[in-house]
């Protein structure tokens, strides 16, 4: 790799077939940076050349006091009631490794301010905007939905505390040793790094959230993948053990509710999601508009006599209760985890609600895995902050691999996958894996590990993307 190459994919731009939303996503996103820089300063590191000179914040106005200029470099991101929106998201993808990335962005990019519980702790998950609110742990939620501007108030800091510390490190600065705001070490982005946000008609709710263009082009967003075999067995696996020892009524009503309580193994729930993709994809078909067709209550409650054959270890029984709700919920338990694997469908969903291609960066969790401190350096790059103390990260691991330890246990719940299913899938992800190049080519998306790299390197990241599809993006189509 050459010296100081970047890993970030060059954002190439094919207007043709864009759609007017998209193009203007892009010119508001250009602008947004544009009038940040202008407004107070704020130099943002450019994803083409992650070196770009940086500009220092501006002069103080006329009558100005440091803490309003601080003030002012948080711009729309403040509510009324004076709380700091959420302006980073790691957004998945589940099982792919984005519980030890999110460590990692914490402890070695200062700029990201961790969200809180409802006991004042920093949290990870807030699982706000697939939840409306509702989410307050795994045995607990909320009857009712609750407004954002209200959640942020027991979730977010005020944007006071975060201007006075960010001003305190202004005014240690002076003119032959200007503020940089890409090299503060404030902590004033509020990340969430909820992974069940890759996932169908996540993108329009949070776009929702955020009225203003100025606000909507702050916003930064990450995702981690992986192979699509992969991390479906990784989920299976873990759903399945995830409420094991909690012991309790309450833990066995939400087991029900997950959608490993109605398959023995894997493979049968593979066997039985390959045999209904054909009626999935039809014209009106579940995948069609995913996001509508699996909304469901959550007090919708599991039906308690769908079990399994312990000997053909294959589902018996309604999947659900009876008649048109059965049938969406059996649809919801076969295809709720494939839709999140459904890569290109998902991005162009957060596309299609107003987002620009390039306020997305996606990595391959085996960069991140083998080269934890230029992945960091990468999604600072994407956030237009420094990271720091690199030389002090470790090897990265799944900090969240699930219950199941044992390799034995692991190969029973798994069980024996037939090759047709394997293949069946396979075929039906690919045109969702030359999507996530298309995406790049057409309309800018971020690819880590993808340009700058050799190509050797790029095919092991990379290693689950078809083999056969174009390389280079002038050969995309």
């Amino acid at each position: 790799m050459e010296e100081g190459a970047p890993l970030l994919g060059e954002r190439r731009l094919k207007p043709k077939g864009m759609s007017v939303m998209r193009v203007a996503a892009l010119a508001v996103s250009a602008l947004g940076t544009a009038a940040l820089i202008a407004v107070v300063g704020v130099s943002v590191m450019s994803a083409r050349n992650p070196g770009a000179a940086r500009e220092a914040v501006s002069e103080l106005g006329a009558g100005e006091t440091v803490t309003e200029t601080a003030r002012r470099a948080l711009g729309p991101m403040c509510t009324e009631d004076d709380r700091l929106m959420p302006t980073v998201f790691l957004i998945g993808v589940e099982k792919c490794g984005t519980t030890s990335l999110y460590d990692d962005m914490i402890s070695h990019i200062p700029a990201l301010r961790p969200m809180h519980d409802d006991k004042g702790a920093p949290a990870k998950e807030m699982r706000y905007f697939d939840t409306g609110g509702r989410f307050v742990n795994m045995l607990k939620w909320n009857k009712d939905p609750t407004p954002f501007r209200e959640w942020l108030t027991r979730h977010a800091d005020t944007c006071a505390t975060v201007a006075s510390s960010l001003a305190n490190e202004m005014s240690a600065h002076g003119p032959d040793d200007p503020f940089d705001m890409a090299t503060s070490r404030t902590p004033r982005l509020h990340v969430d790094g909820t992974p069940a946000y890759f996932n169908a008609g996540v993108g329009a709710k949070i776009a929702e959230a955020y009225p203003r263009p100025e606000q909507r082009a702050r916003l930064r967003f990450v995702a981690t993948v992986c192979d699509p075999e992969t991390r479906l067995k990784s989920a299976f696996t873990f759903f399945k053990t995830l409420y094991n020892g909690w012991g309790g009524d309450q833990a066995d009503v939400w087991e029900r509710n997950l959608y490993t309580h109605y398959f023995a193994t894997y493979a049968d729930w593979l066997k039985q999601t390959v045999a209904a993709l054909p009626e999935a994809s039809k014209p009106g078909g579940l995948l069609e508009n995913p996001g509508a067709q699996m909304a469901e209550t959550l007090d919708d409650d599991a039906d308690e006599d769908a079990t399994f054959d312990a000997e053909s270890g294959e589902s018996v029984g309604d999947l659900g209760s009876k008649g048109e709700r059965a049938e969406r919920r059996r649809m919801k338990n076969l295809f709720n985890e494939v839709v999140k694997t459904r890569y290109e469908s998902v991005l162009r969903e957060y596309l299609d609600a107003g987002f620009s291609a390039d306020q997305f960066l996606v990595l391959p969790n085996s960069y991140y895995f083998e080269r934890p401190a230029a992945a960091l350096k990468d999604i600072a790059s994407h956030l237009g902050v420094d990271a720091s103390d690199l030389e002090l990260i470790g090897d990265a691991a799944h900090a969240n691999a699930g219950r199941v330890k044992d390799p034995g246990t692991k190969a029973r719940l798994v069980g024996n996958v037939r090759d047709g299913d394997r293949d069946a899938l396979r075929e039906h992800l690919r045109p969702q894996l030359e999507g996530l190049r298309k995406l790049h080519c057409e309309e800018g998306l971020k690819m880590a590990a993808w340009h700058g790299v050799g190509e050797e390197e790029r095919d092991r990241y990379w290693s689950f993307m078809p083999k056969e599809a174009a390389r280079d993006c002038e050969n995309a189509s």
